[in-house]
């Protein structure tokens, strides 16, 4: 919600519309376009139709958002990656990627240029360096530059930093193994609950013997219950089964009631047909090798609350 509510305090400045009111419309936008936006997208639209635009601003990296040209950063290099050569259309080129932090999140940052790359070749910036972005563009949550901009190691140090991986919002059939994305669509067909014990200090899976349940870090177990629960979710353009565990399970369901025959078909009455935002890592199933999302976060996109 960070970006959300950037994006609600950018418009009230600039129109002098309480955040209330701005709200509203964004709600009447989702509600237009049948729950098949994010939140963050409908409020980009409201601004968009308001003429408010976020270019020439020095933002945070947890502020970006798809589409965001001319903006400026102040961040320190992660990590710099090998520079790649590639030939497009008969045309040699370069490209070098980076990941880049300030105190707020973190990023991937691709140069384009030959005179930025040369920054890199040369060893004027290299990782641990603080260093200025300006007119950077946003695609798909990086940040890309161009001849027309402008990187320099700046005098100016970042010394707090966070590290995150921000998810791509993805079409189910563009998703890729390995991918931190965030998918809405709908369940089509849910699958019985899994219980399985884990130990009560790292949430690792334990095992156990004659002597009782041990694990591999701490040895000796205290073991607790987990639930794991999968879905197939469809978005029009393909479907992929996901997989959520206690946490998310918690924010739409009472996990415990899962235990039992009537608990699950209530979940699955409740479900089954509802529009779902989900986030999490893409991977290969070891058992048939399709792709499918380990989910991380999980978000009810048309209904208010499902705990009763």
């Amino acid at each position: 919600m960070q970006t959300y509510d950037f994006i609600l305090k950018r418009i009230s400045s600039q129109t002098g519309l309480d955040e209330k009111e701005i709200e509203k419309r964004v709600d009447m936008k989702i509600a237009k376009l049948s729950g098949l936006i994010s939140k963050e997208g409908a409020a980009q639209i409201v601004a968009s139709e308001l003429g408010v635009g976020f270019e020439n601003m020095d933002l945070k990296l947890a502020e970006i958002m798809p589409g965001m040209k001319k903006v400026n950063f102040l961040v320190k290099v992660v990590k710099v990656f090998p520079i790649r050569s590639f030939n497009k259309n008969g045309r040699d080129g370069k490209v070098a990627n980076l990941i880049v932090a300030d105190d707020s999140g973190s990023a991937r940052l691709v140069l384009w240029d030959t005179n930025h790359i040369r920054l890199l070749e040369e060893k004027s910036i290299n990782e641990g360096d603080s260093i200025e972005i300006k007119n950077a563009s946003i695609r798909d949550s990086e940040i890309h530059l161009t001849g027309f901009s402008d990187i320099k190691k700046s005098s100016l140090i970042v010394s707090e930093i966070k590290i995150t991986s921000v998810p791509l919002e993805k079409k189910i059939s563009e998703v890729r193994q390995g991918e931190n994305v965030k998918i809405n669509g709908t369940i089509v067909q849910i699958f019985p609950p899994k219980f399985f014990l884990v130990c009560s200090e790292c949430k690792r899976k334990i095992v156990k013997n004659e002597e009782g349940f041990f694990c591999d870090k701490h040895g000796k177990a205290n073991p607790i219950e987990r639930v794991l629960l999968s879905f197939v979710i469809d978005d029009g353009s393909s479907n992929i089964r996901v997989v959520i565990f206690s946490e998310q399970i918690q924010k739409i369901f009472r996990e415990e009631d899962l235990k039992f025959e009537e608990g699950f078909r209530r979940f699955k009455e409740s479900f089954l047909g509802e529009e779902l935002g989900v986030s999490g890592i893409v991977k290969k199933n070891i058992l048939d090798g399709s792709l499918e999302l380990n989910s991380n976060d999980i978000n009810i996109l048309k209904i208010e609350n499902f705990l009763s």
